[in-house]
Protein backbone atom coordinates (compact mmCIF):
# COMPACT_ATOMS: atom_id res chain seq x y z
CA UNK A 1 0.00 0.00 0.00
CA UNK A 2 1.37 3.42 -0.97
CA UNK A 3 2.81 5.44 1.89
CA UNK A 4 0.89 8.53 0.71
CA UNK A 5 -2.48 6.75 0.87
CA UNK A 6 -5.02 8.77 2.83
CA UNK A 7 -7.11 6.61 5.13
CA UNK A 8 -10.86 7.06 5.17
CA UNK A 9 -12.56 7.77 8.53
CA UNK A 10 -13.58 4.12 9.08
CA UNK A 11 -10.07 2.97 8.16
CA UNK A 12 -8.29 5.04 10.79
CA UNK A 13 -6.38 3.23 13.57
CA UNK A 14 -8.65 2.37 16.45
CA UNK A 15 -6.12 3.57 19.00
CA UNK A 16 -2.63 4.94 19.29
CA UNK A 17 -0.06 2.25 18.56
CA UNK A 18 -2.27 0.07 16.36
CA UNK A 19 -2.18 -0.06 12.55
CA UNK A 20 -4.91 1.35 10.37
CA UNK A 21 -7.50 -1.06 8.93
CA UNK A 22 -7.90 -0.16 5.23
CA UNK A 23 -10.34 -1.84 2.86
CA UNK A 24 -7.93 -4.40 1.41
CA UNK A 25 -8.70 -6.39 -1.74
CA UNK A 26 -9.53 -10.03 -1.07
CA UNK A 27 -6.16 -11.44 -2.18
CA UNK A 28 -4.30 -9.11 0.18
CA UNK A 29 -6.58 -10.06 3.08
CA UNK A 30 -5.77 -13.72 2.47
CA UNK A 31 -2.04 -12.99 2.55
CA UNK A 32 -2.37 -10.95 5.75
CA UNK A 33 -4.30 -13.79 7.38
CA UNK A 34 -1.80 -16.46 6.31
CA UNK A 35 1.14 -14.37 7.52
CA UNK A 36 -0.65 -13.76 10.83
CA UNK A 37 -1.21 -17.48 11.33
CA UNK A 38 2.43 -18.29 10.49
CA UNK A 39 3.75 -15.62 12.88
CA UNK A 40 1.38 -16.83 15.61
CA UNK A 41 2.57 -20.43 15.28
CA UNK A 42 6.21 -19.27 15.30
CA UNK A 43 5.50 -17.29 18.48
CA UNK A 44 4.00 -20.37 20.11
CA UNK A 45 7.18 -22.34 19.40
CA UNK A 46 9.22 -20.05 21.67
CA UNK A 47 7.80 -21.71 24.78
CA UNK A 48 6.70 -24.99 23.23
CA UNK A 49 10.16 -26.07 22.16
CA UNK A 50 11.52 -25.20 25.61
CA UNK A 51 8.85 -27.26 27.40
CA UNK A 52 9.27 -30.21 25.03
CA UNK A 53 13.06 -30.34 25.17
CA UNK A 54 14.09 -28.92 28.55
CA UNK A 55 15.27 -32.27 29.92
CA UNK A 56 17.30 -32.88 26.77
CA UNK A 57 18.83 -29.38 26.97
CA UNK A 58 19.77 -30.06 30.60
CA UNK A 59 21.33 -33.38 29.68
CA UNK A 60 23.32 -32.06 26.74
CA UNK A 61 24.71 -29.13 28.75
CA UNK A 62 25.21 -31.19 31.91
CA UNK A 63 22.93 -28.97 33.98
CA UNK A 64 21.45 -29.65 37.39
CA UNK A 65 17.64 -29.41 37.80
CA UNK A 66 18.11 -26.00 39.46
CA UNK A 67 20.14 -24.70 36.52
CA UNK A 68 17.50 -26.05 34.16
CA UNK A 69 14.90 -24.23 36.23
CA UNK A 70 16.69 -20.93 35.61
CA UNK A 71 16.17 -21.47 31.87
CA UNK A 72 12.39 -21.58 32.47
CA UNK A 73 12.66 -18.55 34.75
CA UNK A 74 14.50 -16.57 32.05
CA UNK A 75 11.63 -17.13 29.60
CA UNK A 76 8.73 -16.56 31.95
CA UNK A 77 10.13 -13.47 33.68
CA UNK A 78 10.48 -11.54 30.41
CA UNK A 79 7.29 -12.90 28.88
CA UNK A 80 5.17 -11.80 31.84
CA UNK A 81 6.44 -8.26 32.25
CA UNK A 82 7.30 -6.99 28.77
CA UNK A 83 3.71 -6.24 27.65
CA UNK A 84 3.68 -2.72 29.10
CA UNK A 85 6.95 -1.77 27.43
CA UNK A 86 5.99 -3.17 24.03
CA UNK A 87 2.71 -1.25 24.09
CA UNK A 88 4.47 2.07 24.55
CA UNK A 89 7.08 1.25 21.91
CA UNK A 90 4.26 0.82 19.38
CA UNK A 91 2.68 4.10 20.44
CA UNK A 92 5.85 6.18 20.23
CA UNK A 93 7.81 4.57 17.39
CA UNK A 94 5.13 2.91 15.26
CA UNK A 95 4.47 -0.58 13.97
CA UNK A 96 7.33 -0.64 11.47
CA UNK A 97 10.05 -0.21 14.10
CA UNK A 98 8.15 -2.47 16.50
CA UNK A 99 8.15 -5.25 13.90
CA UNK A 100 11.87 -4.84 13.25
CA UNK A 101 12.73 -4.88 16.97
CA UNK A 102 10.64 -8.03 17.39
CA UNK A 103 12.39 -9.82 14.53
CA UNK A 104 15.80 -8.67 15.81
CA UNK A 105 15.11 -10.35 19.15
CA UNK A 106 13.80 -13.46 17.40
CA UNK A 107 16.84 -13.79 15.15
CA UNK A 108 19.18 -13.07 18.06
CA UNK A 109 17.59 -15.73 20.29
CA UNK A 110 17.44 -18.46 17.66
CA UNK A 111 20.89 -17.71 16.23
CA UNK A 112 22.56 -17.82 19.64
CA UNK A 113 21.03 -21.20 20.41
CA UNK A 114 22.02 -22.63 17.03
CA UNK A 115 25.61 -21.30 17.21
CA UNK A 116 26.07 -22.78 20.68
CA UNK A 117 24.51 -26.16 19.83
CA UNK A 118 26.59 -26.49 16.65
CA UNK A 119 29.82 -25.33 18.36
CA UNK A 120 30.25 -23.01 15.37
CA UNK A 121 30.98 -19.96 17.54
CA UNK A 122 33.95 -21.49 19.35
CA UNK A 123 35.36 -23.26 16.27
CA UNK A 124 35.38 -20.17 14.02
CA UNK A 125 36.34 -17.48 16.52
CA UNK A 126 38.29 -19.42 19.09
CA UNK A 127 36.16 -17.77 21.75
CA UNK A 128 35.04 -20.11 24.50
CA UNK A 129 31.70 -19.08 25.97
CA UNK A 130 29.73 -21.07 28.50
CA UNK A 131 26.69 -22.24 26.46
CA UNK A 132 24.53 -22.19 29.57
CA UNK A 133 24.78 -18.41 29.92
CA UNK A 134 24.00 -17.88 26.26
CA UNK A 135 21.02 -20.20 26.65
CA UNK A 136 19.75 -18.05 29.52
CA UNK A 137 20.09 -14.88 27.40
CA UNK A 138 18.44 -16.57 24.43
CA UNK A 139 15.49 -17.72 26.55
CA UNK A 140 15.11 -14.23 27.97
CA UNK A 141 14.94 -12.91 24.41
CA UNK A 142 12.45 -15.66 23.55
CA UNK A 143 10.09 -14.47 26.29
CA UNK A 144 10.11 -10.97 24.80
CA UNK A 145 9.66 -12.38 21.30
CA UNK A 146 6.70 -14.61 22.21
CA UNK A 147 4.78 -11.66 23.64
CA UNK A 148 5.66 -9.28 20.80
CA UNK A 149 4.99 -11.79 18.02
CA UNK A 150 1.61 -12.66 19.48
CA UNK A 151 0.73 -8.97 19.09
CA UNK A 152 2.06 -8.97 15.51
CA UNK A 153 0.06 -12.10 14.76
CA UNK A 154 -3.13 -10.48 16.06
CA UNK A 155 -2.61 -7.33 13.98
CA UNK A 156 -1.96 -9.34 10.82
CA UNK A 157 -5.01 -11.51 11.46
CA UNK A 158 -7.14 -8.38 12.02
CA UNK A 159 -6.07 -7.10 8.59
CA UNK A 160 -7.17 -10.37 7.03
CA UNK A 161 -10.63 -10.47 8.61
CA UNK A 162 -13.81 -9.00 7.10
CA UNK A 163 -14.86 -5.79 8.86
CA UNK A 164 -17.84 -7.51 10.50
CA UNK A 165 -15.63 -10.21 12.04
CA UNK A 166 -12.45 -8.23 12.56
CA UNK A 167 -12.37 -8.70 16.31
CA UNK A 168 -12.23 -12.47 15.68
CA UNK A 169 -8.59 -11.84 14.82
CA UNK A 170 -8.05 -11.46 18.56
CA UNK A 171 -9.36 -14.97 19.19
CA UNK A 172 -7.21 -16.37 16.39
CA UNK A 173 -4.05 -14.65 17.61
CA UNK A 174 -4.46 -15.69 21.24
CA UNK A 175 -5.63 -19.18 20.26
CA UNK A 176 -2.55 -19.92 18.14
CA UNK A 177 -0.39 -19.62 21.25
CA UNK A 178 -1.92 -22.89 22.49
CA UNK A 179 -0.52 -24.78 19.50
CA UNK A 180 3.11 -24.46 20.59
CA UNK A 181 3.45 -27.34 23.04
CA UNK A 182 1.65 -30.08 21.05
CA UNK A 183 3.35 -29.01 17.80
CA UNK A 184 6.74 -29.00 19.50
CA UNK A 185 6.14 -32.43 21.01
CA UNK A 186 5.21 -33.79 17.56
CA UNK A 187 8.17 -32.42 15.58
CA UNK A 188 10.92 -32.63 18.24
CA UNK A 189 11.52 -36.41 17.90
CA UNK A 190 12.16 -35.91 14.16
CA UNK A 191 14.36 -32.81 14.47
CA UNK A 192 16.40 -34.20 17.35
CA UNK A 193 16.28 -37.88 16.44
CA UNK A 194 20.00 -38.41 17.11
CA UNK A 195 19.85 -36.76 20.51
CA UNK A 196 21.43 -33.55 19.19
CA UNK A 197 19.57 -30.25 19.41
CA UNK A 198 21.37 -28.53 16.52
CA UNK A 199 18.63 -29.44 14.03
CA UNK A 200 15.96 -28.16 16.39
CA UNK A 201 17.62 -24.77 16.81
CA UNK A 202 18.37 -24.53 13.08
CA UNK A 203 14.64 -25.08 12.48
CA UNK A 204 13.93 -22.08 14.73
CA UNK A 205 16.42 -19.95 12.78
CA UNK A 206 14.62 -20.93 9.57
CA UNK A 207 11.25 -19.89 11.00
CA UNK A 208 12.72 -16.55 12.10
CA UNK A 209 14.14 -15.86 8.63
CA UNK A 210 10.81 -16.70 6.99
CA UNK A 211 8.99 -14.35 9.39
CA UNK A 212 11.52 -11.62 8.62
CA UNK A 213 10.90 -12.04 4.90
CA UNK A 214 7.10 -12.11 5.26
CA UNK A 215 6.78 -8.91 7.28
CA UNK A 216 9.01 -7.12 4.76
CA UNK A 217 7.06 -8.40 1.77
CA UNK A 218 3.73 -7.28 3.26
CA UNK A 219 4.03 -4.70 6.02
CA UNK A 220 1.23 -3.65 8.33
CA UNK A 221 -0.47 -0.34 7.46
CA UNK A 222 0.95 2.64 9.28
CA UNK A 223 -0.62 3.92 12.48
CA UNK A 224 -0.53 7.08 14.52
CA UNK A 225 2.48 7.87 16.70
CA UNK A 226 2.90 10.15 19.67
CA UNK A 227 5.53 10.79 22.34
CA UNK A 228 4.26 8.74 25.27
CA UNK A 229 7.34 7.68 27.24
CA UNK A 230 7.89 9.53 30.51
CA UNK A 231 10.82 9.39 32.93
CA UNK A 232 8.60 7.81 35.58
CA UNK A 233 7.84 4.93 33.20
CA UNK A 234 11.36 3.60 33.66
CA UNK A 235 11.10 3.57 37.46
CA UNK A 236 7.63 2.05 37.50
CA UNK A 237 8.50 -0.60 34.91
CA UNK A 238 11.70 -1.50 36.75
CA UNK A 239 9.79 -2.24 39.95
CA UNK A 240 7.02 -4.08 38.10
CA UNK A 241 9.43 -6.22 36.05
CA UNK A 242 11.55 -7.01 39.12
CA UNK A 243 8.47 -8.18 41.00
CA UNK A 244 7.24 -10.46 38.23
CA UNK A 245 10.74 -11.86 37.70
CA UNK A 246 11.08 -12.63 41.41
CA UNK A 247 7.66 -14.30 41.40
CA UNK A 248 8.74 -16.48 38.46
CA UNK A 249 11.87 -17.47 40.40
CA UNK A 250 9.76 -18.45 43.43
CA UNK A 251 7.22 -20.50 41.45
CA UNK A 252 9.74 -22.32 39.22
CA UNK A 253 12.55 -22.98 41.70
CA UNK A 254 10.10 -23.66 44.52
CA UNK A 255 8.89 -26.85 42.90
CA UNK A 256 12.48 -27.95 42.21
CA UNK A 257 14.14 -27.10 45.54
CA UNK A 258 10.94 -27.38 47.64
CA UNK A 259 9.16 -24.46 49.21
CA UNK A 260 10.79 -24.58 52.65
CA UNK A 261 14.33 -24.28 51.26
CA UNK A 262 16.21 -21.50 53.10
CA UNK A 263 16.42 -18.35 51.02
CA UNK A 264 13.49 -19.18 48.75
CA UNK A 265 11.25 -16.80 50.67
CA UNK A 266 13.36 -13.83 49.54
CA UNK A 267 12.11 -13.83 45.92
CA UNK A 268 8.52 -13.92 47.19
CA UNK A 269 9.15 -10.98 49.54
CA UNK A 270 10.89 -9.04 46.76
CA UNK A 271 7.96 -9.75 44.45
CA UNK A 272 5.33 -8.49 46.90
CA UNK A 273 7.30 -5.36 47.79
CA UNK A 274 8.33 -4.30 44.28
CA UNK A 275 4.95 -4.96 42.64
CA UNK A 276 3.26 -3.03 45.47
CA UNK A 277 5.60 -0.08 44.88
CA UNK A 278 4.93 -0.18 41.13
CA UNK A 279 1.16 -0.22 41.67
CA UNK A 280 1.43 2.62 44.19
CA UNK A 281 3.36 4.71 41.67
CA UNK A 282 0.83 3.97 38.93
CA UNK A 283 -2.10 4.80 41.23
CA UNK A 284 -0.75 8.28 41.97
CA UNK A 285 0.53 9.19 38.49
CA UNK A 286 -1.08 11.79 36.27
CA UNK A 287 -0.60 9.65 33.14
CA UNK A 288 -0.37 6.05 34.40
CA UNK A 289 0.63 3.09 32.26
CA UNK A 290 -1.72 0.89 34.28
CA UNK A 291 -5.22 1.86 35.41
CA UNK A 292 -4.80 0.42 38.90
CA UNK A 293 -8.16 1.56 40.29
CA UNK A 294 -9.93 -0.15 37.40
CA UNK A 295 -7.73 -3.24 37.75
CA UNK A 296 -8.66 -3.68 41.42
CA UNK A 297 -12.41 -3.33 40.83
CA UNK A 298 -14.55 -6.32 41.74
CA UNK A 299 -15.40 -7.29 38.16
CA UNK A 300 -11.80 -7.13 36.93
CA UNK A 301 -10.46 -9.07 39.91
CA UNK A 302 -13.12 -11.71 39.25
CA UNK A 303 -12.08 -11.76 35.58
CA UNK A 304 -8.41 -12.22 36.50
CA UNK A 305 -9.20 -14.96 39.03
CA UNK A 306 -11.33 -16.80 36.47
CA UNK A 307 -8.51 -16.68 33.92
CA UNK A 308 -5.94 -17.89 36.46
CA UNK A 309 -8.22 -20.68 37.75
CA UNK A 310 -8.79 -21.88 34.17
CA UNK A 311 -5.06 -22.02 33.57
CA UNK A 312 -4.52 -23.90 36.84
CA UNK A 313 -7.24 -26.43 35.98
CA UNK A 314 -5.74 -26.89 32.52
CA UNK A 315 -2.51 -27.97 34.20
CA UNK A 316 -4.31 -31.32 34.52
CA UNK A 317 -3.17 -31.85 30.94
CA UNK A 318 0.14 -30.01 30.57
CA UNK A 319 1.57 -31.24 33.90
CA UNK A 320 -0.82 -33.95 35.13
CA UNK A 321 -1.41 -36.36 32.24
CA UNK A 322 1.91 -35.50 30.58
CA UNK A 323 3.76 -35.96 33.88
CA UNK A 324 2.15 -39.33 34.56
CA UNK A 325 3.01 -40.66 31.10
CA UNK A 326 6.59 -39.47 31.54
CA UNK A 327 6.81 -41.27 34.88
CA UNK A 328 5.45 -44.40 33.23
CA UNK A 329 8.41 -44.26 30.85
CA UNK A 330 6.85 -42.81 27.69
CA UNK A 331 9.08 -40.44 25.71
CA UNK A 332 8.26 -37.81 23.07
CA UNK A 333 8.68 -40.32 20.23
CA UNK A 334 6.02 -42.57 21.81
CA UNK A 335 3.55 -39.73 22.35
CA UNK A 336 3.35 -38.29 18.82
CA UNK A 337 -0.22 -39.55 18.28
CA UNK A 338 -1.19 -38.34 21.77
CA UNK A 339 -0.06 -34.79 21.01
CA UNK A 340 -1.48 -34.94 17.47
CA UNK A 341 -4.89 -35.54 19.04
CA UNK A 342 -4.37 -32.58 21.38
CA UNK A 343 -3.38 -30.42 18.38
CA UNK A 344 -6.47 -31.50 16.43
CA UNK A 345 -8.70 -30.65 19.40
CA UNK A 346 -7.06 -27.23 19.72
CA UNK A 347 -7.56 -26.48 16.03
CA UNK A 348 -11.22 -27.56 16.15
CA UNK A 349 -11.87 -25.42 19.23
CA UNK A 350 -10.23 -22.39 17.63
CA UNK A 351 -12.33 -22.64 14.48
CA UNK A 352 -15.57 -23.11 16.44
CA UNK A 353 -14.70 -20.28 18.81
CA UNK A 354 -14.08 -17.86 15.92
CA UNK A 355 -17.43 -18.61 14.30
CA UNK A 356 -19.66 -19.19 17.34
CA UNK A 357 -18.54 -16.69 20.00
CA UNK A 358 -21.48 -14.42 20.75
CA UNK A 359 -20.70 -11.03 22.28
CA UNK A 360 -24.09 -11.08 24.06
CA UNK A 361 -23.44 -14.41 25.77
CA UNK A 362 -19.79 -14.80 26.75
CA UNK A 363 -20.22 -16.73 30.00
CA UNK A 364 -21.85 -19.88 28.61
CA UNK A 365 -18.77 -21.02 26.57
CA UNK A 366 -16.56 -20.60 29.65
CA UNK A 367 -18.92 -22.74 31.73
CA UNK A 368 -18.94 -25.34 28.95
CA UNK A 369 -15.12 -25.35 28.89
CA UNK A 370 -14.87 -25.84 32.67
CA UNK A 371 -17.43 -28.68 32.46
CA UNK A 372 -15.31 -30.36 29.78
CA UNK A 373 -12.24 -30.14 32.04
CA UNK A 374 -14.24 -31.73 34.85
CA UNK A 375 -15.43 -34.57 32.58
CA UNK A 376 -11.90 -35.16 31.30
CA UNK A 377 -10.44 -35.24 34.81
CA UNK A 378 -13.14 -37.66 36.02
CA UNK A 379 -12.35 -39.96 33.08
CA UNK A 380 -8.65 -39.90 34.02
CA UNK A 381 -9.28 -41.10 37.58
CA UNK A 382 -8.51 -44.74 38.16
CA UNK A 383 -5.10 -44.76 36.44
CA UNK A 384 -2.69 -47.62 37.11
CA UNK A 385 0.77 -48.88 36.21
CA UNK A 386 -0.81 -50.42 33.11
CA UNK A 387 -2.20 -47.12 31.81
CA UNK A 388 -1.14 -46.28 28.25
CA UNK A 389 -1.38 -43.10 26.15
CA UNK A 390 -4.35 -44.57 24.27
CA UNK A 391 -6.41 -44.49 27.48
CA UNK A 392 -5.96 -40.70 27.64
CA UNK A 393 -6.90 -39.87 24.05
CA UNK A 394 -10.54 -38.96 24.64
CA UNK A 395 -10.11 -37.22 28.00
CA UNK A 396 -7.19 -35.11 26.79
CA UNK A 397 -9.00 -34.31 23.53
CA UNK A 398 -11.86 -32.63 25.38
CA UNK A 399 -9.51 -30.89 27.84
CA UNK A 400 -7.40 -29.56 24.94
CA UNK A 401 -10.62 -28.40 23.29
CA UNK A 402 -11.58 -26.55 26.48
CA UNK A 403 -8.13 -24.91 26.72
CA UNK A 404 -8.68 -23.04 23.46
CA UNK A 405 -12.48 -22.74 23.49
CA UNK A 406 -12.55 -20.64 26.68
CA UNK A 407 -9.94 -18.23 25.29
CA UNK A 408 -12.24 -16.42 22.84
CA UNK A 409 -14.95 -15.43 25.34
CA UNK A 410 -12.33 -14.43 27.92
CA UNK A 411 -10.55 -12.19 25.41
CA UNK A 412 -13.85 -10.68 24.27
CA UNK A 413 -14.97 -9.92 27.81
CA UNK A 414 -11.67 -8.34 28.78
CA UNK A 415 -11.51 -6.23 25.64
CA UNK A 416 -15.10 -5.06 26.03
CA UNK A 417 -14.49 -4.01 29.61
CA UNK A 418 -11.33 -2.16 28.59
CA UNK A 419 -12.61 -0.45 25.42
CA UNK A 420 -15.77 0.69 27.18
CA UNK A 421 -13.57 2.73 29.53
CA UNK A 422 -11.26 4.03 26.81
CA UNK A 423 -8.27 2.91 24.71
CA UNK A 424 -5.89 3.68 27.60
CA UNK A 425 -7.39 0.77 29.50
CA UNK A 426 -6.49 -1.81 26.85
CA UNK A 427 -2.89 -2.01 28.05
CA UNK A 428 -4.19 -2.78 31.56
CA UNK A 429 -6.33 -5.59 30.15
CA UNK A 430 -3.32 -6.98 28.26
CA UNK A 431 -1.24 -6.99 31.44
CA UNK A 432 -4.02 -8.61 33.49
CA UNK A 433 -4.69 -11.30 30.92
CA UNK A 434 -1.02 -12.03 30.31
CA UNK A 435 -0.20 -12.25 34.01
CA UNK A 436 -3.24 -14.42 34.77
CA UNK A 437 -2.17 -16.89 32.08
CA UNK A 438 1.57 -16.92 32.78
CA UNK A 439 1.37 -16.87 36.57
CA UNK A 440 -1.66 -19.17 36.54
CA UNK A 441 0.27 -21.69 34.46
CA UNK A 442 3.33 -21.50 36.71
CA UNK A 443 1.20 -21.69 39.85
CA UNK A 444 -0.68 -24.69 38.46
CA UNK A 445 2.55 -26.52 37.66
CA UNK A 446 4.00 -25.65 41.08
CA UNK A 447 0.85 -26.74 42.91
CA UNK A 448 0.65 -30.03 41.03
CA UNK A 449 4.33 -30.75 41.71
CA UNK A 450 3.86 -30.07 45.43
CA UNK A 451 0.65 -32.12 45.63
CA UNK A 452 2.01 -35.16 43.78
CA UNK A 453 5.25 -35.09 45.77
CA UNK A 454 3.43 -35.07 49.11
CA UNK A 455 0.92 -37.70 48.05
CA UNK A 456 3.68 -39.93 46.62
CA UNK A 457 5.52 -39.82 49.95
CA UNK A 458 2.33 -40.66 51.84
CA UNK A 459 1.42 -43.58 49.57
CA UNK A 460 5.00 -44.84 49.65
CA UNK A 461 5.13 -44.76 53.46
CA UNK A 462 1.80 -46.61 53.72
CA UNK A 463 2.86 -49.28 51.23
CA UNK A 464 6.27 -49.84 52.81
CA UNK A 465 4.80 -50.10 56.30
CA UNK A 466 2.68 -53.04 55.17
CA UNK A 467 5.68 -54.95 53.76
CA UNK A 468 7.48 -57.76 55.52
CA UNK A 469 11.29 -57.97 55.57
CA UNK A 470 12.85 -60.47 53.16
CA UNK A 471 15.84 -60.93 50.87
CA UNK A 472 17.73 -57.56 50.58
CA UNK A 473 18.04 -57.86 46.78
CA UNK A 474 14.34 -58.63 46.43
CA UNK A 475 13.58 -55.90 48.89
CA UNK A 476 15.38 -53.29 46.69
CA UNK A 477 13.39 -54.40 43.64
CA UNK A 478 10.15 -54.28 45.60
CA UNK A 479 10.92 -50.78 46.87
CA UNK A 480 11.48 -49.56 43.31
CA UNK A 481 8.18 -51.07 42.26
CA UNK A 482 6.43 -49.53 45.26
CA UNK A 483 7.88 -46.13 44.34
CA UNK A 484 6.29 -46.34 40.90
CA UNK A 485 2.98 -47.50 42.37
CA UNK A 486 3.04 -44.64 44.86
CA UNK A 487 3.72 -42.14 42.05
CA UNK A 488 0.81 -43.43 39.98
CA UNK A 489 -1.47 -43.36 43.03
CA UNK A 490 -0.47 -39.74 43.64
CA UNK A 491 -1.43 -38.78 40.07
CA UNK A 492 -4.74 -40.60 40.54
CA UNK A 493 -5.33 -38.40 43.61
CA UNK A 494 -4.43 -35.37 41.49
CA UNK A 495 -6.98 -36.23 38.79
CA UNK A 496 -9.64 -36.68 41.46
CA UNK A 497 -8.75 -33.30 43.00
CA UNK A 498 -8.86 -31.60 39.60
CA UNK A 499 -12.17 -33.26 38.77
CA UNK A 500 -13.75 -32.08 42.03
CA UNK A 501 -12.28 -28.57 41.67
CA UNK A 502 -13.47 -28.21 38.07
CA UNK A 503 -16.93 -29.54 38.98
CA UNK A 504 -17.29 -27.04 41.84
CA UNK A 505 -16.06 -24.21 39.58
CA UNK A 506 -18.53 -25.16 36.85
CA UNK A 507 -21.42 -25.30 39.33
CA UNK A 508 -20.50 -21.89 40.77
CA UNK A 509 -20.23 -20.28 37.32
CA UNK A 510 -23.53 -21.89 36.33
CA UNK A 511 -25.24 -20.46 39.42
CA UNK A 512 -23.94 -16.97 38.59
CA UNK A 513 -25.07 -17.40 35.00
CA UNK A 514 -28.62 -18.37 36.02
CA UNK A 515 -28.69 -15.48 38.50
CA UNK A 516 -28.16 -12.97 35.69
CA UNK A 517 -30.55 -14.90 33.44
CA UNK A 518 -33.28 -14.88 36.10
CA UNK A 519 -32.91 -11.12 36.61
CA UNK A 520 -32.73 -10.61 32.83
CA UNK A 521 -29.41 -8.84 33.11
CA UNK A 522 -26.23 -9.12 31.10
CA UNK A 523 -23.07 -9.03 33.24
CA UNK A 524 -21.51 -6.92 30.49
CA UNK A 525 -24.56 -4.71 30.00
CA UNK A 526 -22.86 -1.42 30.91
CA UNK A 527 -19.77 -2.19 28.88
CA UNK A 528 -21.77 -3.21 25.79
CA UNK A 529 -23.87 -0.03 26.02
CA UNK A 530 -20.74 2.10 26.30
CA UNK A 531 -19.14 0.25 23.40
CA UNK A 532 -22.25 0.75 21.24
CA UNK A 533 -22.09 4.46 21.99
CA UNK A 534 -18.42 4.59 21.00
CA UNK A 535 -19.05 2.71 17.75
CA UNK A 536 -22.05 4.93 17.05
CA UNK A 537 -19.88 8.02 17.20
CA UNK A 538 -17.56 6.48 14.65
Amino acid sequence: MSTDYQFKPHEQPFMLGSPATPDHPTYRKVFYLLIGIFIGITASFQNGLLVANLSQIQGQMGLTPVEGGWISVAYNMTNACVTVLLYKIRQQFGMSLFSKITLFFLLSATSMQWLVSSHLLSSTTGISINPYYLELIARGFSGVVASAMTVLSIFYCLQGMPAARRISGLILGFGLVQFGVPLSRIISPYLAADGQLEGLFLFQVGLALICFGLINILELPRGNMEKVFENLDIISFAFFATGLAALAVFLVQGRILWWTTPGLSYPLIISVVTISIALWIETHRKNPMLQVRWMRSRTIIAFMITGAVMRILLSEQSVGAAGLLENLGYGNDQLIVFYAIILAASALALVLSIFTTNAMDLRRPVIFAVALIAIGAWIDTGVSLNSTPVMFYFSQFIIAFAAVYFMGPMVFEGMFRAIANGPAYIISFSVIFGISQTVGGLAGAAGIQAFTTIRTQMHYANMVSSMTAGNPAQMTQMLQGIQRQATVAAYDDLFFLMAVSATITAIYLLMVYFYYLYHKRNPLGKELAALAKIMGKK
